[in-house]
C-alpha cells in the first residue's frame, strides 16, 4: 500500500510539473502568430537551453524560419516562456521608437538587495530607469568626451609601451584580445572608478583579475543565466548569484573608497565618477536612499560597474575582431593605415580627440566589424503594457518577452550581400542611405540606445590608432579565422583569442 501511495504521489507531482511546463504551449497559436513548437522544459531550442550554440546564430535560425515563411514575427519558447522575435526592420523601428512606451524595459533580472550591482542602468526599468538615464546622459556629450580624452590618451600610451614589449617577444606574436582587455580595464578603471588599474603594467593587477572573473562563465553560471531568462520566478529563489560575491565586494569597495578619497581631497577629474558624485550630493539633506533627484544613491556603485561591464568586453572585443579582419585583408589595412598617417601628420603627429573624429574610414572598418559581430546578438525587451503588435491584429500581454535578432538582421543578404565577407565600403554614406536605418543595430536604437556609444568610439579608435601607426598586422600559425564566439556568454565574446603578428613599420 505504501509503495502504491508513493507511486501515486510521484505520478501526481509529475503531472503537475508537466502541466506547468506545457501550460503556455498554445500561447502563440491562440494569437494567430506563427511559432516554432516547443518541447517540454527546453522550449523551442535545446541549443539555447544548454548554451551549445552562439546565441546570435540561434536567433538567426528563428529569423530565417520567419523570413522563409514570409512572416514579420515568429513566436518561440525559452523553456516555458513565450518569446516574440520580430523579423521585419520596419516593425523593429516601430517597437524601439514610436511604440517605445509599450516596450520600455529590457526585462532583465536584478535584485538590489541580494545582488546590488545588478540594479544598473542596463537592467532597471520604468520611471527609475528614465530618471537615471536623464541624469547620466550629460556625462556622454561630445564636450564631456573631449574633457575625458586625456584619461583615455594616457591609457593609450600604456598600450603603446605594452605592445612594444610584447612584439619584441615570440617574433611579434601577440594575443590582441587580452592586450586590449588590459587596455580597456585601464581606461574604465580610470574613467569610472578613478583609479590606475595598472593592468598593462602588472599581469597580476587586481582590477584585471576581477574583470576576468566577471567574464569567465562556468557551465553552472551559464545555466543560471538561462534560468533567469526562461523561468524568472524560479530564478528569484535560487541562492547562486549571477555576479560572484568576491567580484561584487571588490567593485563596491573600490567605488566607495575612491568616492571617499575624492570627497576628502576635493579631487575633480571630469570623468564618470565625478557625475556620480554630483548625483550623490544633489539631495537636499544628504540622507541615504532616494535623493531629491529621485535616484537611490545606494545604486550608484552599480552604475560604475555597468560602465565597466558594458565598455570592457564589448569595446575590446570589437577592436580585437577588427584587427583580426584587418590581418586577413591587407588591402583594407593599408588603406586604413594611410588614413591614420595622413590625419596624424595633419595634427602634428598627436593623437587628439579631433584627429580621431577625422578618421572616417576607421569608423567604416569598425562599423563593418560590429555588423559582423554585434555585442548583443539578441537585443532584449519586455512588453510593459498590453500591446497590439505593429502590422498585426494580435495583442500580447504585459510581461511578454521580445528578443530583437540583431545578429540575424546584420547577416541578412537582403541588406548585406555576402554577409560573411568583410567589406567596410558597406558603410560609406551612400551605402548606408541605400538600406533601412534599422538594419544596423550594434548599439541598439531609440531611447534605450547605448548611453556610452561616444565613449566606446573614442576608446576603440584610440586603440586602433596606436596599433596601426606603428605596426603591420598579419595572421600567424595561432590565428583562428573566421572568428568563433563563446556559446556561454551573454555578449559576443571571442573564443580562442585573437592571435596576430605585429611587425614594426
Amino acid at each position: 500500500m505504501a509503495a502504491f501511495e508513493v507511486l501515486a504521489a510521484l505520478v501526481a507531482v509529475s503531472a503537475v510539473i508537466y502541466y506547468y511546463l506545457t501550460s503556455t504551449a498554445d500561447f502563440w497559436a491562440k494569437r494567430g502568430i506563427p511559432f516554432i513548437a516547443p518541447s517540454p522544459f527546453f522550449g523551442s531550442s535545446k541549443d539555447f537551453f544548454f548554451n551549445k550554440v552562439f546565441r546570435g546564430e540561434i536567433g538567426r535560425s528563428f529569423y530565417n524560419y520567419a523570413k522563409e515563411g514570409g512572416h514579420k514575427y515568429v513566436g518561440v519558447f525559452l523553456g516555458r516562456r513565450p518569446v516574440l522575435i520580430p523579423c521585419d526592420v520596419d516593425v523593429v523601428k516601430t517597437m524601439l521608437v514610436k511604440d517605445f512606451h509599450y516596450v520600455t524595459d529590457r526585462g532583465m533580472f536584478y535584485d538590489r538587495k541580494r545582488e546590488p550591482l545588478s540594479a544598473n542602468l542596463f537592467n532597471l526599468g520604468g520611471s527609475e530607469w528614465k530618471t537615471l538615464r536623464a541624469k547620466l546622459s550629460p556625462t556622454f556629450t561630445t564636450g564631456k568626451m573631449k574633457n575625458m580624452f586625456y584619461l583615455v590618451s594616457e591609457c593609450a600610451r600604456g598600450l603603446e609601451h605594452f605592445l612594444e614589449e610584447e612584439a619584441s617577444k615570440q617574433r611579434g606574436s601577440v594575443e590582441m584580445n587580452e592586450a586590449l582587455a588590459k587596455y580597456s580595464t585601464d581606461v574604465i578603471g580610470s574613467c569610472a572608478f578613478g583609479i590606475e588599474a595598472n593592468s598593462l603594467k602588472d599581469p597580476d593587477a587586481e582590477f584585471r583579475t576581477m574583470g576576468r572573473e566577471v567574464f569567465t562563465i562556468s557551465r553552472g553560471r551559464a545555466f543560471l543565466q538561462v534560468i533567469a531568462e526562461s523561468l524568472p520566478m524560479l530564478r528569484r529563489v535560487l541562492p547562486l548569484p549571477l555576479i560572484k560575491r568576491n567580484v561584487s565586494s571588490f567593485f563596491t569597495r573600490t567605488f566607495n573608497e575612491n568616492v571617499q578619497y575624492r570627497e576628502q581631497q576635493k579631487v575633480v577629474r571630469h570623468d564618470f565618477l565625478d557625475l556620480l558624485l554630483q548625483l550623490k550630493h544633489s539631495g537636499a539633506d544628504g540622507s541615504a536612499g532616494a535623493d531629491s533627484t529621485g535616484i537611490d544613491v545606494d545604486i550608484l556603485p552599480a552604475q560604475a560597474f555597468i560602465f565597466f561591464l558594458a565598455g570592457f568586453e564589448t569595446s575590446s572585443g570589437a577592436t580585437s575582431a577588427c584587427l583580426m579582419n584587418l590581418a586577413q585583408h591587407q588591402d583594407v589595412q593599408d588603406r586604413l593605415r594611410e588614413e591614420v598617417d595622413r590625419v596624424l601628420a595633419k595634427h602634428g603627429g598627436v593623437m587628439s580627440y579631433e584627429a580621431l573624429q577625422e578618421m572616417k574610414y576607421m569608423e567604416q572598418c569598425l562599423e563593418e566589424t560590429m555588423r559582423m559581430f554585434p555585442a548583443l546578438g539578441l537585443l532584449p525587451r519586455v512588453v510593459t503594457r498590453d500591446y497590439q503588435l505593429p502590422d498585426c491584429k494580435a495583442t500580447v500581454p504585459a510581461g511578454t518577452r521580445i528578443l530583437i535578432p540583431v545578429y540575424a538582421i546584420h547577416h541578412d543578404p537582403e541588406f548585406y550581400p555576402e554577409p560573411s565577407r568583410f567589406d567596410p565600403d558597406r558603410f560609406t554614406e551612400d551605402a548606408k542611405s541605400s538600406r533601412p536605418h534599422y538594419a544596423y543595430l550594434p548599439f541598439g536604437e531609440g531611447p534605450r540606445i547605448c548611453i556610452g556609444m561616444r565613449f566606446a568610439w573614442m576608446q576603440m579608435k584610440s586603440a586602433l590608432t596606436v596599433v596601426l601607426r606603428s605596426y603591420k598586422v598579419t595572421p600567424n600559425e595561432h590565428t583562428v579565422y573566421p572568428l568563433k564566439f563563446d556559446t556561454k556568454s551573454f555578449v559576443s565574446k571571442i573564443d580562442g583569442g585573437a592571435h596576430v603578428t605585429l611587425t614594426r613599420r
